[in-house]
Protein backbone atom coordinates (compact mmCIF):
# COMPACT_ATOMS: atom_id res chain seq x y z
CA UNK A 1 0.00 0.00 0.00
CA UNK A 2 1.27 3.57 -0.94
CA UNK A 3 0.99 5.41 1.97
CA UNK A 4 3.00 8.20 0.35
CA UNK A 5 0.59 11.76 1.01
CA UNK A 6 0.17 13.48 -2.57
CA UNK A 7 1.54 16.51 -3.06
CA UNK A 8 -0.92 20.11 -2.70
CA UNK A 9 -1.06 21.48 -6.48
CA UNK A 10 -2.05 25.04 -7.66
CA UNK A 11 -4.89 23.66 -8.91
CA UNK A 12 -6.34 22.51 -5.62
CA UNK A 13 -5.45 26.06 -4.02
CA UNK A 14 -7.62 27.76 -6.80
CA UNK A 15 -10.56 24.99 -6.38
CA UNK A 16 -10.44 25.99 -2.48
CA UNK A 17 -10.73 29.81 -3.29
CA UNK A 18 -12.52 29.38 -6.26
CA UNK A 19 -10.01 31.31 -9.03
CA UNK A 20 -8.38 29.66 -11.84
CA UNK A 21 -4.96 28.37 -11.02
CA UNK A 22 -3.50 30.67 -12.96
CA UNK A 23 -4.63 33.61 -10.93
CA UNK A 24 -3.00 31.38 -7.89
CA UNK A 25 -0.09 31.14 -10.02
CA UNK A 26 0.45 34.83 -10.19
CA UNK A 27 -0.21 35.34 -7.01
CA UNK A 28 2.48 33.57 -5.41
CA UNK A 29 4.96 34.74 -8.18
CA UNK A 30 4.13 38.12 -6.64
CA UNK A 31 2.66 39.18 -10.23
CA UNK A 32 1.56 43.17 -10.73
CA UNK A 33 -1.84 42.21 -11.84
CA UNK A 34 -3.12 40.60 -8.64
CA UNK A 35 -4.39 42.59 -5.46
CA UNK A 36 -2.43 43.15 -2.61
CA UNK A 37 -5.60 41.64 -0.82
CA UNK A 38 -6.16 38.50 -3.24
CA UNK A 39 -1.98 37.55 -2.63
CA UNK A 40 -2.48 37.97 0.64
CA UNK A 41 -5.47 35.58 0.68
CA UNK A 42 -3.61 33.05 -1.53
CA UNK A 43 -0.87 33.02 0.40
CA UNK A 44 -2.66 32.52 3.89
CA UNK A 45 -4.61 29.49 2.02
CA UNK A 46 -1.28 28.30 0.72
CA UNK A 47 0.18 27.99 3.83
CA UNK A 48 -2.48 26.44 5.32
CA UNK A 49 -2.69 23.48 2.90
CA UNK A 50 1.05 23.02 3.03
CA UNK A 51 1.79 24.03 -0.20
CA UNK A 52 5.57 23.56 -1.47
CA UNK A 53 6.46 24.06 -4.88
CA UNK A 54 8.16 21.57 -6.64
CA UNK A 55 11.80 22.25 -6.17
CA UNK A 56 13.08 20.47 -8.56
CA UNK A 57 11.03 21.94 -11.23
CA UNK A 58 12.02 25.21 -9.94
CA UNK A 59 15.72 24.31 -10.28
CA UNK A 60 15.25 23.24 -14.17
CA UNK A 61 13.54 26.73 -14.89
CA UNK A 62 16.91 27.99 -14.70
CA UNK A 63 19.05 25.16 -16.72
CA UNK A 64 17.35 22.77 -19.08
CA UNK A 65 15.96 19.17 -19.23
CA UNK A 66 16.29 18.94 -23.39
CA UNK A 67 12.97 17.70 -23.23
CA UNK A 68 10.02 19.35 -25.65
CA UNK A 69 6.57 17.99 -25.32
CA UNK A 70 4.24 17.07 -27.91
CA UNK A 71 0.54 17.09 -27.67
CA UNK A 72 -1.67 15.91 -30.70
CA UNK A 73 -5.86 15.14 -31.46
CA UNK A 74 -5.12 11.64 -32.66
CA UNK A 75 -2.47 9.02 -34.10
CA UNK A 76 -4.07 8.18 -37.37
CA UNK A 77 -2.79 7.42 -41.09
CA UNK A 78 -4.05 10.82 -42.22
CA UNK A 79 -2.16 13.60 -41.47
CA UNK A 80 -0.16 13.63 -37.37
CA UNK A 81 2.50 10.82 -38.69
CA UNK A 82 4.67 13.31 -40.71
CA UNK A 83 3.97 16.15 -38.15
CA UNK A 84 4.94 14.13 -35.81
CA UNK A 85 8.05 13.02 -37.92
CA UNK A 86 9.37 16.15 -38.67
CA UNK A 87 9.16 17.14 -34.89
CA UNK A 88 11.38 14.55 -33.53
CA UNK A 89 13.55 14.77 -36.36
CA UNK A 90 14.54 18.26 -35.96
CA UNK A 91 14.53 17.96 -32.29
CA UNK A 92 16.92 15.47 -32.61
CA UNK A 93 19.37 17.20 -34.81
CA UNK A 94 19.17 19.97 -32.32
CA UNK A 95 19.52 17.96 -29.29
CA UNK A 96 16.28 17.85 -28.03
CA UNK A 97 14.39 14.78 -27.03
CA UNK A 98 10.34 14.08 -27.30
CA UNK A 99 7.88 13.25 -25.23
CA UNK A 100 4.30 12.96 -27.52
CA UNK A 101 0.72 12.66 -26.27
CA UNK A 102 -2.80 12.16 -27.95
CA UNK A 103 -5.73 13.75 -26.69
CA UNK A 104 -8.06 11.56 -28.24
CA UNK A 105 -9.82 14.51 -29.64
CA UNK A 106 -10.51 15.22 -25.65
CA UNK A 107 -10.54 18.27 -24.02
CA UNK A 108 -10.15 16.47 -20.54
CA UNK A 109 -7.54 14.53 -21.59
CA UNK A 110 -5.58 17.66 -23.01
CA UNK A 111 -5.69 18.52 -19.81
CA UNK A 112 -4.33 15.83 -18.04
CA UNK A 113 -1.71 15.96 -20.86
CA UNK A 114 -0.39 19.20 -19.93
CA UNK A 115 -0.42 18.10 -16.41
CA UNK A 116 1.73 15.16 -17.50
CA UNK A 117 3.92 17.41 -19.55
CA UNK A 118 4.22 19.61 -16.41
CA UNK A 119 5.50 17.24 -14.17
CA UNK A 120 7.59 16.00 -16.59
CA UNK A 121 9.70 18.78 -16.36
CA UNK A 122 9.59 19.44 -20.64
CA UNK A 123 11.28 22.86 -21.84
CA UNK A 124 8.42 23.79 -23.82
CA UNK A 125 5.25 21.89 -25.41
CA UNK A 126 4.03 22.05 -28.89
CA UNK A 127 0.08 21.91 -29.16
CA UNK A 128 -2.36 20.74 -31.92
CA UNK A 129 -5.57 21.31 -30.23
CA UNK A 130 -8.55 18.81 -29.97
CA UNK A 131 -11.58 19.44 -31.85
CA UNK A 132 -13.57 20.07 -27.94
CA UNK A 133 -11.31 22.42 -27.02
CA UNK A 134 -12.22 25.87 -26.53
CA UNK A 135 -10.66 26.94 -23.27
CA UNK A 136 -7.01 27.57 -22.62
CA UNK A 137 -6.24 28.33 -19.16
CA UNK A 138 -4.02 24.87 -18.99
CA UNK A 139 -1.83 26.45 -21.25
CA UNK A 140 -1.68 29.61 -19.29
CA UNK A 141 -0.87 27.94 -16.42
CA UNK A 142 2.33 26.40 -18.23
CA UNK A 143 3.16 29.79 -19.44
CA UNK A 144 3.21 31.01 -15.76
CA UNK A 145 5.75 28.26 -15.13
CA UNK A 146 8.00 29.23 -17.39
CA UNK A 147 7.08 26.67 -20.23
CA UNK A 148 6.78 28.44 -23.46
CA UNK A 149 3.41 26.78 -25.86
CA UNK A 150 3.65 26.64 -29.72
CA UNK A 151 0.26 25.66 -31.67
CA UNK A 152 0.60 24.05 -34.75
CA UNK A 153 -1.85 23.86 -37.48
CA UNK A 154 -4.65 23.52 -35.32
CA UNK A 155 -4.73 26.55 -33.63
CA UNK A 156 -6.74 29.29 -31.58
CA UNK A 157 -7.81 32.21 -33.01
CA UNK A 158 -7.53 34.51 -30.83
CA UNK A 159 -5.26 32.79 -28.23
CA UNK A 160 -1.54 31.90 -28.61
CA UNK A 161 2.11 33.79 -28.07
CA UNK A 162 3.22 31.72 -30.53
CA UNK A 163 1.15 29.56 -33.57
CA UNK A 164 2.84 27.92 -37.21
CA UNK A 165 0.38 27.14 -39.82
CA UNK A 166 -0.75 27.34 -42.94
CA UNK A 167 -2.88 29.71 -44.86
CA UNK A 168 -6.45 27.66 -44.99
CA UNK A 169 -8.18 30.59 -45.82
CA UNK A 170 -5.84 31.62 -49.02
CA UNK A 171 -5.21 27.76 -50.09
CA UNK A 172 -9.11 27.52 -50.29
CA UNK A 173 -9.71 30.21 -52.25
CA UNK A 174 -7.05 29.02 -54.46
CA UNK A 175 -8.39 25.60 -54.57
CA UNK A 176 -12.08 26.52 -55.09
CA UNK A 177 -11.11 28.93 -57.84
CA UNK A 178 -9.33 26.49 -59.54
CA UNK A 179 -12.55 24.44 -59.48
CA UNK A 180 -14.64 26.94 -60.96
CA UNK A 181 -12.59 27.90 -63.30
CA UNK A 182 -12.92 24.42 -64.66
CA UNK A 183 -16.11 24.85 -65.36
CA UNK A 184 -18.03 23.56 -62.45
CA UNK A 185 -20.82 25.51 -61.33
CA UNK A 186 -22.41 23.90 -57.78
CA UNK A 187 -19.31 23.11 -55.76
CA UNK A 188 -19.71 21.16 -52.26
CA UNK A 189 -17.47 22.32 -49.33
CA UNK A 190 -16.39 19.11 -47.16
CA UNK A 191 -15.08 20.41 -43.80
CA UNK A 192 -14.43 18.82 -40.58
CA UNK A 193 -15.67 19.65 -37.50
CA UNK A 194 -17.58 23.14 -37.16
CA UNK A 195 -15.87 23.67 -33.70
CA UNK A 196 -12.49 23.98 -34.85
CA UNK A 197 -10.99 27.25 -36.61
CA UNK A 198 -8.88 25.44 -39.08
CA UNK A 199 -12.13 24.07 -40.44
CA UNK A 200 -13.87 27.64 -40.45
CA UNK A 201 -11.23 29.35 -42.04
CA UNK A 202 -11.20 27.19 -45.12
CA UNK A 203 -14.75 27.86 -45.10
CA UNK A 204 -14.54 31.27 -45.45
CA UNK A 205 -11.87 31.16 -48.37
CA UNK A 206 -14.43 28.55 -50.28
CA UNK A 207 -16.72 31.43 -50.01
CA UNK A 208 -14.93 34.17 -51.02
CA UNK A 209 -13.94 32.51 -54.40
CA UNK A 210 -17.89 32.07 -54.68
CA UNK A 211 -19.01 35.66 -54.25
CA UNK A 212 -15.85 36.55 -56.63
CA UNK A 213 -17.57 34.47 -59.63
CA UNK A 214 -21.11 35.39 -58.26
CA UNK A 215 -21.98 31.59 -57.47
CA UNK A 216 -24.74 31.28 -54.88
CA UNK A 217 -25.42 27.48 -55.22
CA UNK A 218 -23.27 25.38 -53.25
CA UNK A 219 -23.69 23.18 -50.31
CA UNK A 220 -21.29 23.20 -47.21
CA UNK A 221 -20.99 19.53 -45.37
CA UNK A 222 -19.22 18.94 -42.12
CA UNK A 223 -17.64 15.58 -41.66
CA UNK A 224 -16.03 14.51 -38.10
CA UNK A 225 -14.22 11.45 -40.13
CA UNK A 226 -14.00 9.25 -42.79
CA UNK A 227 -17.09 7.39 -41.78
CA UNK A 228 -19.49 10.45 -41.21
CA UNK A 229 -17.79 12.07 -44.74
CA UNK A 230 -19.00 8.99 -46.71
CA UNK A 231 -22.54 8.64 -45.34
CA UNK A 232 -22.84 11.98 -45.89
CA UNK A 233 -21.62 11.67 -49.32
CA UNK A 234 -24.45 9.18 -49.92
CA UNK A 235 -26.99 12.21 -48.76
CA UNK A 236 -25.55 14.40 -50.81
CA UNK A 237 -25.57 12.82 -54.39
CA UNK A 238 -29.50 11.78 -53.35
CA UNK A 239 -30.73 15.03 -53.35
CA UNK A 240 -31.41 17.40 -56.00
CA UNK A 241 -28.84 19.78 -57.27
CA UNK A 242 -25.84 17.64 -56.74
CA UNK A 243 -22.15 19.01 -56.74
CA UNK A 244 -20.43 19.06 -59.69
CA UNK A 245 -16.95 19.92 -58.27
CA UNK A 246 -15.64 19.14 -54.71
CA UNK A 247 -13.16 20.64 -52.16
CA UNK A 248 -12.45 18.24 -49.35
CA UNK A 249 -10.71 19.72 -46.11
CA UNK A 250 -8.47 17.02 -45.76
CA UNK A 251 -7.34 13.11 -46.53
CA UNK A 252 -9.41 11.85 -44.04
CA UNK A 253 -12.74 12.88 -45.48
CA UNK A 254 -11.46 12.46 -48.98
CA UNK A 255 -11.13 8.78 -47.94
CA UNK A 256 -14.99 8.59 -46.91
CA UNK A 257 -15.63 10.72 -49.76
CA UNK A 258 -14.19 8.82 -53.14
CA UNK A 259 -15.30 5.15 -51.99
CA UNK A 260 -19.12 6.44 -51.54
CA UNK A 261 -18.83 8.06 -55.02
CA UNK A 262 -17.42 4.81 -56.40
CA UNK A 263 -20.23 3.04 -55.29
CA UNK A 264 -22.62 5.23 -56.75
CA UNK A 265 -21.27 5.26 -60.25
CA UNK A 266 -20.23 8.57 -60.36
CA UNK A 267 -17.32 9.35 -62.38
CA UNK A 268 -14.24 11.61 -61.56
CA UNK A 269 -13.77 14.24 -63.10
CA UNK A 270 -16.28 13.46 -65.80
CA UNK A 271 -18.97 14.22 -63.15
CA UNK A 272 -17.99 16.02 -61.00
CA UNK A 273 -14.51 17.07 -60.40
CA UNK A 274 -12.40 16.74 -56.35
CA UNK A 275 -9.76 18.62 -54.86
CA UNK A 276 -8.11 17.75 -51.33
CA UNK A 277 -6.25 19.32 -48.62
CA UNK A 278 -3.35 16.72 -48.65
CA UNK A 279 0.08 15.39 -46.49
CA UNK A 280 0.91 11.98 -47.98
CA UNK A 281 0.38 9.62 -50.57
CA UNK A 282 -3.09 9.49 -50.37
CA UNK A 283 -4.12 11.24 -53.02
CA UNK A 284 -1.89 9.60 -55.36
CA UNK A 285 -3.94 6.18 -54.74
CA UNK A 286 -7.03 6.95 -56.56
CA UNK A 287 -7.48 6.93 -60.65
CA UNK A 288 -7.77 9.56 -61.21
CA UNK A 289 -4.96 11.14 -58.55
CA UNK A 290 -6.57 13.84 -57.03
CA UNK A 291 -5.65 17.13 -57.43
CA UNK A 292 -4.46 18.73 -53.66
CA UNK A 293 -3.62 21.72 -51.95
CA UNK A 294 -0.40 20.40 -50.28
CA UNK A 295 -0.42 20.55 -46.04
CA UNK A 296 3.24 20.14 -45.01
CA UNK A 297 2.77 18.95 -42.15
CA UNK A 298 6.39 18.03 -41.43
CA UNK A 299 7.37 21.23 -42.47
CA UNK A 300 4.66 22.65 -39.91
CA UNK A 301 6.11 20.70 -37.01
CA UNK A 302 9.80 21.69 -38.03
CA UNK A 303 8.91 25.34 -38.29
CA UNK A 304 7.34 25.15 -34.80
CA UNK A 305 10.08 23.62 -33.15
CA UNK A 306 12.64 26.00 -34.43
CA UNK A 307 10.44 28.92 -32.87
CA UNK A 308 9.59 26.65 -29.44
CA UNK A 309 13.48 26.32 -28.95
CA UNK A 310 14.16 29.79 -29.84
CA UNK A 311 11.61 30.62 -26.87
CA UNK A 312 13.18 27.84 -24.77
CA UNK A 313 17.19 29.37 -25.08
CA UNK A 314 16.30 33.07 -25.06
CA UNK A 315 13.13 33.94 -23.02
CA UNK A 316 13.44 37.51 -23.00
CA UNK A 317 13.78 37.70 -27.00
CA UNK A 318 10.69 38.75 -29.10
CA UNK A 319 10.16 36.56 -32.24
CA UNK A 320 7.82 36.76 -35.06
CA UNK A 321 4.96 35.33 -33.34
CA UNK A 322 2.69 33.79 -36.27
CA UNK A 323 4.82 31.81 -38.82
CA UNK A 324 2.67 31.02 -41.79
CA UNK A 325 4.08 27.61 -44.04
CA UNK A 326 3.49 27.81 -47.94
CA UNK A 327 1.18 25.62 -49.28
CA UNK A 328 1.62 24.53 -53.19
CA UNK A 329 -1.65 23.74 -55.53
CA UNK A 330 -0.88 20.46 -57.28
CA UNK A 331 -3.37 20.26 -60.87
CA UNK A 332 -4.18 16.11 -61.75
CA UNK A 333 -6.83 14.54 -62.96
CA UNK A 334 -9.66 14.99 -60.52
CA UNK A 335 -9.97 18.41 -61.89
CA UNK A 336 -9.29 18.01 -65.76
CA UNK A 337 -11.00 20.88 -67.42
CA UNK A 338 -14.84 20.62 -68.69
CA UNK A 339 -14.90 20.80 -72.30
CA UNK A 340 -16.38 22.95 -74.23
Amino acid sequence: MNNRKRRVTLKDIANQIGVSHTTVSRALRNHPDISSERKEQIRNIAKSMHYNPNAFALSLRSSYSKLIGLIIPEITLYAFPSLVKGVSEFCYNAGYNVIILSSNESYEREVQNTELMLSSQVDGLLVAISKETQKYDHFELLEEEGIPVVFLDRVFKNYGKSKVMIDGARAAYTATKHLIETGRKKLAYFGGNPSLFITRQRLTGFRKALREYDMKEHSVIFADDAEDARHKTFELFSKKGIPDGIMSISDEVLTGIIPSLQELNIRIPEKVAIISFSDGPISLMYKPAISIISHPLSRVGQVAVDLLIQRIENPEGKYQQIRIVNTELIIRGSTVKLEG
